[in-house]
C-alpha cells in the first residue's frame, strides 16, 4: 500500500492506496472528530486507513477547514462548510483512486458530517458511524464538562477557559459551528436506498445503541459492533491505546459488504491531486519523505518568491508526547504560517509511530525518550537538504525538546535549538515513562500548593484523588533532587554524578560550536526544576555557557494551553528565529 498527502478546496488529507492489483471500486472516506478527540484519535485513523488498504479499499482521511493542516476560511467555518468538505472528499478519492462507490466513515462529530454527506450524494454504498455525537447540543455540554476536567489536570484556574465559546485543550470551536451544532442532530429518517450501516457503539453511552435502533427502523440494514477500548483511546494524546481487534473487525465487515469486483476493465485512475495549499503569506505542501517507514509532513514557506531577509533559516517542529504535528492547541501550525510571513520556511513532521506516520520495524511501540526520534530528525535533516536548504533550528516541547537537545548535539547541520518546557535532559532508563507522563510538569512546589489547598482535602475525604498517586509523585520528585544534590560530591559513584557530567559535556560541546540554546519554561514547570537539578540555584551554573538562555513564558501550563500563553510562545519563537544569526 501507499500513502500520499494531498490538497483539494483548501483542505490537506492524506490518500491510502492499495496495491494496484487489489484495488476495488469502493473507497472509504473518513470524518474526523474534533479537539482533544481529534488529537487523541490521529494514530487511529491513520492504522484504520492501512487495515481497509489491505482489505483492496482506498481511503481517504483529511482536516475539515480551519482544523490541523487545513486553511482557514476567510468566512466562519459552519456545519455546511465541513460538510462541503466532505463532498470534495468523496470526489478526489473517486478521481485519484477510480473508484465509483464510496463508504463514508465518521468518529465522533464526524459521524453527523458522515450522515449529512451520505444524504447529499447518490454514490455512497454505506455508512460507518464510530462513536457517534447523535445531538450537537449533547456534544456542546459534554466538551464544556469535560474541558473543566483538562484544564484542572493541567493545573489550570477554572477562569482559563473562555467563558463566551466552546473551548478544549486551547482549541476553540468556530462560532458557526457551534451555533449549528445547538439545533442538530443525526436525521434518522429514512434515506433514498437502504445502505449498510455499522455503528461502533460504546457500552458507557445508550445513544449509541438507540440510534442504531432507530436507524434500524427507518429501514437501514444495520450492525452494531462494541466500541470496546474507547476510554482508553480518549484518555490522553500519550496514553491514548489504539483498539487494533476494532480495526480489524471494521475492516472484515467492509470486506464482505462490499465486495471488490475486479472483473470489469477500468479506466486509467486520474493523476492525483495537487499538495500545496496557498494561504495568508505562506503555501503549504504535504509531503513524504523516506522508504522505508515513510514520514509525513508539511513544508510551509513564504509566499513570495523574493528573497527574505531571513531566507537561509528553517524551522523544524517536533511532536510533544504523542501530539500529532499540528501541535497541542494547533500551535505548530499557527507558528509555521507565522513564520512563513517574516520569510521563514519551516518542516512539521510526525515521527515513527506517532500521528500520521507509520511505526518502524522492529522499533518499540513505546518511542518516546529513545533513539528512533533522534534518527527521525536526521533523516528529516537530509530531506531539508535537498529541497529546502539551510541552518536549521529545531523548535520541541516536553519529549520533543529533549529529542531535539540530543539531536541537536549529534547533528553539526542544526544551529539553533528552542527547547519549551524539557521535562528531561538526560534520560534515566529505569525510569518509568507513566510516571513522567502523569506527574512530570508539576513541580515540588506545585504539590505543596495543591496540599494547602482546601478543594484538595474535599478531594481526597471524597476518593476523586489516590493519596498513594500524590506520595509517589511526592518520592519521585524528593529522590531526584537528593540524588542530582549529591551528584557534584560523588560524580562517578552514581548514576546521577555520570547524568550530570553528560548534560555537561553536551552543553560544553555545543556551546563550542555556537549553537544557540534557548528555554522557554512555564513559570510553574517542572522543566525550572530540571534545569536547576543541573545547574543549581537560579540556573548559576548556565552562566558559563556563552549560548545559552532562559525565558520564562507566565501564566502558562506545560501544554501552554491559555490563549494568552499561546501568543506569547508564537512571539517568542518568531523574535528568537529572526535573531538567530546565519550559519
Amino acid at each position: 500500500m501507499q500513502t500520499l498527502p494531498i490538497a483539494f478546496s483548501g483542505c490537506a488529507g492524506h490518500v491510502t492506496l492499495p496495491e494496484a492489483a487489489a484495488r476495488g471500486w469502493t473507497g472509504i472516506v473518513v470524518c474526523r472528530s474534533w479537539g482533544f478527540d481529534e488529537l487523541c484519535t490521529r494514530k487511529f485513523l491513520r492504522c484504520l486507513a492501512d487495515a481497509m488498504a489491505a482489505k483492496g479499499f482506498p481511503v481517504l482521511r483529511f482536516d475539515y477547514p480551519g482544523t490541523v493542516d487545513s486553511l482557514d476560511l476567510s468566512k466562519a467555518e459552519d456545519l455546511v462548510s465541513w460538510t462541503d468538505a466532505a463532498m470534495a472528499a468523496c470526489d478526489t478519492l473517486k478521481a485519484a483512486a477510480d473508484c465509483r462507490k464510496v463508504v463514508v466513515f465518521g468518529l465522533g462529530l464526524g459521524a453527523l458530517i458522515a450522515e449529512r454527506a451520505a444524504r447529499r450524494r447518490d454514490d455512497v454504498a454505506g455508512l460507518i458511524l464510530a462513536a457517534p455525537i447523535a445531538s450537537g447540543r449533547q456534544f456542546l455540554r459534554e466538551t464544556g464538562l469535560r474541558a473543566k476536567v483538562i484544564v484542572e489536570g493541567l493545573g489550570l484556574p477554572a477562569d482559563a477557559l473562555p467563558s463566551s465559546e466552546i473551548s478544549i485543550a486551547g482549541l476553540t470551536l468556530s462560532r458557526g459551528i457551534a451555533d449549528d451544532l445547538r439545533t442538530t442532530s443525526i436525521d434518522t429518517t429514512p434515506l433514498q436506498s437502504p445502505l449498510p450501516c455499522l455503528i461502533a457503539a460504546r457500552a458507557a453511552a445508550p445513544s449509541d445503541s438507540q440510534l442504531a435502533e432507530r436507524f434500524g427502523s427507518s429501514g437501514l440494514p444495520v450492525t452494531v459492533l462494541p466500541f470496546d477500548g474507547y476510554e482508553k483511546l480518549m484518555e490522553d494524546p500519550t496514553a491514548s491505546v489504539v483498539p487494533q481487534d476494532l480495526i480489524e473487525r471494521i475492516a472484515e465487515w467492509c470486506s464482505a459488504t462490499f465486495p471488490q469486483d475486479g472483473t470489469i476493465e477500468r479506466a486509467s485512475p486520474s493523476p492525483l491531486p495537487e499538495r500545496q495549499l496557498a494561504g495568508d503569506g505562506f503555501t503549504e505542501e504535504g509531503i513524504v519523505f523516506r522508504a522505508e517507514a515513510p514520514l509525513m509532513g508539511i513544508l510551509c514557506r513564504p509566499i513570495s518568491s523574493d528573497p527574505a531577509a531571513y531566507d537561509d533559516r528553517v524551522a523544524v517542529f517536533l511532536n510533544s508526547g504523542y501530539d500529532h504535528h499540528g501541535g497541542w492547541a494547533r500551535c505548530w501550525v499557527n507558528t509555521a504560517r507565522a513564520l512563513a510571513r517574516l520569510g521563514i520556511p519551516s518542516l512539521r513532521f510526525d515521527l515513527s509511530n506517532i500521528g500520521d506516520s507509520p511505526a518502524r520495524a522492529g522499533e518499540p511501540q513505546q518511542v518516546l525518550y529513545t533513539e528512533g526520534p533522534i534518527r527521525d530528525i536526521s533523516d528529516a535533516l537530509d530531506y531539508l537538504d535537498a529541497a529546502c536548504p539551510g541552518s536549521y533550528m529545531l523548535i520541541g516541547r516536553c519529549s520533543g525538546a529533549y529529542s531535539a537537545f540530543h539531536a541537536g548535539h549529534r547533528d553539526t547541520r542544526v544551529t539553533a535549538l528552542a527547547l519549551i518546557n524539557q521535562l528531561r535532559l538526560i534520560w534515566d532508563p529505569e525510569e518509568s515513562l507513566i510516571d513522567v507522563a502523569r506527574m512530570g510538569p508539576r513541580p515540588v512546589a506545585e504539590y505543596k500548593r495543591r496540599l494547602t489547598d482546601p478543594k484538595t482535602f474535599k478531594r481526597l475525604i471524597a476518593g476523586e484523588i489516590s493519596i498513594r498517586g500524590v506520595l509517589r509523585g511526592l518520592s519521585i520528585h524528593v529522590v531526584s533532587r537528593l540524588s542530582h544534590a549529591l551528584a557534584p560530591a560523588f560524580p562517578k559513584m552514581t548514576k546521577y554524578g555520570r547524568f550530570r557530567a553528560e548534560c555537561h559535556r553536551i552543553f560544553r560541546d555545543l556551546d563550542r560550536r555556537q549553537v544557540a540554546m534557548n528555554f522557554l519554561c512555564s513559570d510553574r514547570d517542572e522543566s525550572l526544576e530540571q534545569l536547576a537539578l543541573y545547574f543549581g540555584k537560579d540556573r548559576v551554573g548556565l552562566g558559563k555557557y556563552q549560548h545559552a538562555r532562559v525565558d520564562i513564558l507566565p501564566d502558562a501550563d506545560h501544554n501552554i494551553t491559555p490563549l494568552p500563553a499561546q501568543r506569547g510562545m508564537q512571539q517568542w519563537l518568531c523574535d528568537l528565529v529572526t535573531r538567530t544569526p546565519q550559519a
